[in-house]
């Protein structure tokens, strides 16, 4: 009997930790050269983004979300200046929209040589599967890169849609 009690508590504490923020690969807008250029190195973006992870999943781990996935997509700038975007289906909740942006805001961001370096990482919410899209693309990409005349150079997209 107790052995059973144990596998249903495990089982349930197993349920429950599935039902939270988790994160998966990244995904690069830009070659290895023009990492290597910008001063990228594996160390000092694992570090960011390992930080970068923990504090979305501490600010989100109380929160009641549907689930979503999709990508958070992060782009920061050579003068420390940083930004965000969500691209999730279903979206989430522009209260944790924005709460997740002030999370990405307030983290010391990795120094960048020069331009724009803009990441992704896969996440989902409330739910272990991860998005099947190949290329994050938020909303207001689409729109933007109309309007461009090179719309496959990321900096001079993520400048254009850059919040002021």
């Amino acid at each position: 009997m107790r052995l059973l009690l144990a596998t249903l508590l495990f089982c349930f504490s197993t349920l429950v930790s599935a039902a939270e923020t988790r994160f998966d690969s990244l995904y690069f807008f830009q070659s290895e050269e023009t990492m290597q250029a910008k001063g990228i190195t594996i160390e000092n973006l694992g570090r960011y983004s390992r930080k970068l992870q923990s504090a979305i999943y501490r600010s989100l781990k109380a929160a009641k979300l549907p689930p979503s996935s999709g990508y958070l997509i992060v782009a920061i700038r050579s003068d420390g200046a940083v930004t965000s975007w969500l691209d999730m289906k279903p979206a989430v909740h522009e209260f944790y929209d924005n709460q997740i942006y002030d999370v990405v805001q307030k983290l010391p961001v990795m120094d960048i040589k020069t331009g724009i370096f803009v990441f992704a990482i896969k996440m989902s919410i409330e739910t272990p599967v991860f998005t099947k899209k190949p290329v994050p693309e938020p909303a207001d990409w689409v729109d933007a890169k109309k309007k461009l005349n090179n719309p496959n150079d990321i900096e001079q997209l993520v400048f254009s849609v850059w919040p002021e």
